[in-house]
């Protein structure tokens, strides 16, 4: 009896362990550029300015290296339309040594996330494809699809629930979409939510979630949510980022992945005046161009543009 009491002890003492690894993100300061000292301890995101759309390059400090959406067009355009995988991602990736990434993942089927991942996935070799699951999305997904079975890359499906440790002290957990089916219409809200956690520091990747969505997660989940940083959903878009969001987040960083006087208008003027009421700092890719943030799980940075100095 005792030893059946002591293994249940140790078995909640990890949960709470990794419970409170997630949650515990007000302890994390922001440290100015020139004040952060680069280690090979670092987590390392590099949001790549790939125009209207979304791409996010991960770096752990086990030098694994992660994709999460490649930025492209939406498929009405044509196959003319400008190709950021092969002119931003592909380049950046090949400039930093990239020969292999261990996880491509593509938060929804539209083409402003997966566009860039045909011409990624034909110049490197790709360990593992993830995605949400979702197949009602822009029609030449399914192409992509064909493409990672032809190359024989192992696929994967991220669902709500999913948690497992990337290495030592690089955790990622999943908050949606759920396991059976999908809550809500369309691609936008089909979107992975996931969150990786690095000691002190945490980032919250959203996709493109709409208000439904968000109403899900923080009534479901409410401070498991809570991340340093946030990748702000849909691009800025007033159909995201509603005011009980940001208050259950609590981010300090909010990033916006969008095009320089794109068609839609994004990010939207309320959301912009929305994060500014929370005093979140925002960063987006059509002003600041690539945005780095750095941590070493302790406290974290970030650099803009101009500012990056690369080893």
């Amino acid at each position: 009896m005792k030893k059946i009491i002591t293994i249940c002890l140790i078995t909640i003492f990890f949960v709470l362990c990794y419970k409170n690894f997630c949650i515990a993100e007000e302890k994390c300061l922001y440290v100015l550029p020139e004040e952060y000292n680069r280690t090979e301890k670092d987590l390392e995101i590099v949001f790549l300015n790939v125009g209207q759309g979304d791409c996010a390059f991960v770096l752990t400090p086990n030098k694994q290296k992660l994709l999460i959406d490649a930025g492209g067009s939406p498929y009405w355009m044509g196959e003319d339309a400008w190709d950021p995988g092969e002119n931003v991602v592909v380049p950046y990736l090949k400039s930093r040594g990239v020969t292999i990434l261990d996880y491509v993942i593509v938060s929804h089927p539209h083409g402003d996330h997966f566009g860039g991942m045909f011409s990624v996935i034909n110049s490197f070799k790709i360990k593992n494809f993830v995605d949400n699951g979702y197949l009602n999305g822009d029609p030449n997904y399914a192409d992509l699809l064909k493409l990672v079975d032809v190359k024989e890359i192992p696929y994967e499906q991220l669902k709500e629930g999913d948690e497992f440790e990337l290495e030592p002290q690089i955790k990622i957990k999943t908050f949606f979409p759920p396991k059976k089916g999908f809550l809500f219409e369309g691609a936008n809200n089909s979107s992975l939510v996931f969150k990786i956690c690095y000691n002190k520091f945490s980032i919250l990747f959203v996709g493109d979630i709409e208000l439904e969505v968000e109403q899900y997660l923080c009534s479901k989940y409410k401070n498991d949510l809570q991340s340093v940083v946030l990748k702000v959903p849909h691009h800025g878009s007033r159909t995201s980022s509603s005011v009980r969001f940001i208050k259950t987040v609590k981010p300090q960083v909010g990033i916006i992945c969008c095009g320089k006087n794109n068609m839609f208008g994004h990010p939207h003027n309320e959301v912009i005046s929305r994060y500014n009421k929370f005093k979140v700092d925002i960063y987006r890719t059509d002003v600041d161009d690539d945005i780095i943030i750095l941590s070493n799980g302790e406290i974290y940075t970030v650099i803009v543009g101009s500012d990056e100095n690369e080893d």
